[in-house]
Parts: C-alpha cells; sequence; structure tokens
C-alpha cells in the first residue's frame, strides 16, 4: 500500500468517527502530537485512540472534510496534508478548522502524526456542550 493510499485510509476512518480503524492503520508505538497543545506527543495506540475519543466526549456527531492538498514522498514515507475539517454538534454548531500535517510511516504503517492548527481558530468556534463534554468526562 503506498504512503498516500495509507494516509487517505487513515484519514477516511477519522472523520467517520472510526477511531479504533484509525488506530489499526498505526504502528504499536505511534506518536501524536497536537502542536498548538502545550502537552508531549500521545504514544501508543491505546492512549491515541482515547485522546481522539476527546470529539465524542465533546459532543461532536460527525465530521466532514476536504483534503486540499496531499504531497507524498513515498521513498521516505513522509506524507504531508493540508485539509479543512468542519465539526458537526447537535446543537447545529459547525466549527471549521484548517489543519496542516505531517506523518511519517513505517512501511504501510502511521508512526509519527503531528498536528499544525490554530487552536484559537477552533476554540472560538466551538460551541458550549463542546466544553461541557469534556469537562464533564475529564478529558484532554
Amino acid at each position: 500500500m503506498s504512503a498516500e493510499s495509507v494516509v487517505r485510509e487513515f484519514f477516511a476512518a477519522i472523520y467517520r468517527l472510526d477511531f479504533d480503524g484509525a488506530v489499526a492503520l498505526m504502528t504499536d508505538d505511534a506518536s501524536y502530537h497536537d502542536l498548538p497543545l502545550p502537552t508531549d506527543p500521545t504514544v501508543g495506540r491505546e492512549a491515541i485512540r482515547q485522546k481522539l475519543g476527546f470529539m465524542i466526549a465533546g459532543g461532536v456527531e460527525r465530521m466532514d472534510y476536504e483534503i486540499r492538498h496531499l504531497l507524498a514522498d513515498e521513498a521516505a514515507g513522509v506524507v504531508l496534508v493540508e485539509r479543512s475539517e468542519t465539526w458537526h454538534f447537535p446543537s447545529g454548531a459547525t466549527p471549521t478548522l484548517r489543519v496542516m500535517c505531517a506523518i511519517e510511516l513505517d512501511g504501510d504503517r502511521v508512526a509519527r502524526w503531528r498536528e499544525y492548527w490554530n487552536g484559537e481558530e477552533l476554540m472560538g468556534q466551538m460551541p458550549p456542550e463542546f466544553f461541557e463534554g469534556i469537562a464533564a468526562t475529564g478529558s484532554t
């Protein structure tokens, strides 16, 4: 499977909220780093699965996305993706975020995933139900 195909499949799983399917495409010791957040990378499939689950805890019902640009260096196993994602909430709120990411693969598995986005852009659009859901579960 090509690096581009792996990454497209990875995002398709995430955006249908199939986090088990997404982490199945990762190495056991994969790392995920949301660089706008002052945290260390999340390491390991289960930890990454839990981190992705915060979207559900925050009330997201579904997501739409558009890959604007995808550049794959197949020989190096590196894929850069510029995309936008829209989060849909029960209240009808639909915050949209622009994201740039770098993904490094080990064979046909995601080994390192780094996300670059504007936290103020996203948090300024989030409905109260998101913050209430996060607070209720203690998710970060």
